[in-house]
C-alpha cells in the first residue's frame, strides 16, 4: 500500500465507493417492491410485521422479512423496533407509491433497469463514438419515461404554462394547428388536445417504441383532433404552418439540435412561437459541479441515454443532458432565425421553459 496516503482519506471513499453499490442494489431491489405491490400494500394495512404483510399480499415471509429489513436500512421504510413493524411514512409514499404526485419517483428503479441492461454496449461506444438510440434500449424504455415524466404535461402544462405565454389560450380555444415535436408516448399532446377540441395537434416522433406508445395512448383518449406523425415517413412541413410547437426535453437528445431549429423556424408561422422545455443546468462544467444538486444523476442520465442518443448517428453533436443550457438555447435559436427569446416564470427543479418566437 501507498504510504504516501491519507488511511482516513482513503477509508471514506472507500465508504463511499461502498455506498454507491448499495445504491445501485436498492435500485432494483425497490424495483421489485413497486412491481410485486409491497410499498403500496404496506401503505395499506399499516405498520406490520414481515408475516402480517407477506400473508396480506401473498409472499414468502422470509424473502420480505429480509425484503423489509433492506428498505428499512436504506432509510425507505420506517422500523419500530418495540413491535417488530415496519411502515411507510407518507412523505415515502408520496415518491414512491402516489403516481399523480409532483414528488413521484418510484419510475426511475425502471429506468435504471433498463438503462443498466445497456452497460456492456457502453465500451463500443467508448471506442467508436456511436452511442444508443432511444429505439435500442428496448420498448421498456419509452415505458419507463412516459412514467417518470408525466407530473408536469398532466397537471401543469395547462393549468400552468400555457398560460404564460400571452393570448396563446385564447387562440387555442378558436383553434391553431399545434405540433409536439419529439411528442413521446404523446401524454403533453393529448393531455392539450383534450383541454382544446377546437385546436389540431400534430405529434412528431422518430422512436418506434414512442410511436406505439403515443398511439396506444390516442386509441384510448377521448379527443378526435390530433394526428400522430413518423418524421420518417411525414417529415416536419417547411410551409411555416404551426402556430404553436411544442418541444420537451427533445432538443438535448438529438443528434443534430440545429438542423432541429432550422426545421422548427421552417414549420412556424412569423407569428407564432414555440414553446421549448430542456433540462436546467448551469453554462459551465465548473458551476454544474459546484451548484447543481442534480449534476450527478444528471450525468449519469446522459451518458446512459441522452448524450448516447444524441451521438448515436455518425458525427451526432452529443449536447448530453445538462447541454442545452439558457446560454446555449438562446444563442441556437437565435442562429436558427428566431427573434425573440423569453424565459417563463414557471420552472421546477429539472426543467427551464422558454418562449421563443421569430
Amino acid at each position: 500500500m501507498n504510504q504516501n496516503i491519507s488511511r482516513k482519506k482513503t477509508e471514506l471513499f472507500s465508504w463511499q465507493v461502498s455506498q454507491s453499490i448499495a445504491a445501485a442494489m436498492n435500485c432494483s431491489l425497490s424495483l421489485i417492491g413497486d412491481r410485486l405491490g409491497l410499498y403500496r400494500k404496506l401503505n395499506e394495512c399499516g405498520p406490520s410485521s414481515s408475516e402480517s404483510l407477506a400473508k396480506a399480499i401473498g409472499l414468502n415471509e422470509r424473502w420480505v422479512r429480509e425484503w423489509l429489513r433492506h428498505q428499512a436500512c436504506a432509510r425507505q421504510l420506517e422500523y419500530d423496533p418495540s413491535t417488530n413493524e415496519f411502515s411507510i411514512s407518507a412523505e415515502a409514499y408520496e415518491v414512491l407509491c402516489n403516481r399523480d404526485s409532483p414528488y413521484y419517483f418510484a419510475s426511475g428503479f425502471a429506468v435504471y433497469d433498463i438503462l443498466h441492461r445497456s452497460v456492456d454496449r457502453l465500451p463500443n461506444a467508448f471506442r467508436t463514438g456511436l452511442g444508443l438510440s432511444y429505439d435500442d434500449h428496448g420498448p421498456g424504455c419509452a415505458h419507463a419515461i412516459e412514467s417518470l415524466n408525466n407530473f408536469v404535461p398532466r397537471f401543469l402544462l395547462v393549468a400552468k404554462i400555457l398560460p404564460e405565454m400571452d393570448g396563446l389560450c385564447e387562440q387555442l380555444e378558436k383553434g391553431i394547428r399545434v405540433a409536439d415535436v419529439g411528442c413521446g408516448a404523446g401524454v403533453a399532446l393529448l393531455n392539450m388536445a383534450k383541454e382544446y377540441p377546437n385546436s389540431q395537434f400534430f405529434g412528431y416522433e422518430i422512436s418506434e417504441h414512442a410511436l406505439a406508445r403515443a398511439r396506444e395512448n390516442l386509441s384510448q383518449a377521448p379527443v378526435a383532433n390530433v394526428s400522430i406523425c413518423d418524421v420518417n415517413e411525414n417529415p416536419l412541413p417547411t410551409d411555416q404552418s404551426f402556430d404553436l410547437i411544442c418541444t420537451f426535453d427533445v432538443v438535448h437528445d438529438v443528434p443534430f439540435p440545429a438542423q432541429l431549429l432550422t426545421d422548427l423556424r421552417n414549420a412556424i408561422r412569423p407569428d407564432g412561437r414555440w414553446l421549448c422545455s430542456d433540462i436546467r443546468s448551469f453554462p459551465t462544467f465548473a458551476e454544474n459541479l459546484a451548484d447543481n444538486p442534480s449534476a450527478f444523476l444528471m450525468y449519469g442520465f446522459s451518458l446512459l441515454v441522452c448524450m448516447s442518443s444524441a451521438m448515436s448517428t455518425p458525427n451526432g453533436a452529443g449536447l448530453g443532458t445538462l447541454g442545452f443550457n439558457e446560454q446555449v438555447a438562446r444563442k441556437m435559436a437565435a442562429e436558427a432565425g428566431f427573434g425573440r427569446f423569453r424565459k417563463l416564470e414557471y420552472e421546477n427543479a429539472t426543467n427551464s421553459y422558454y418562449e421563443i418566437r421569430p
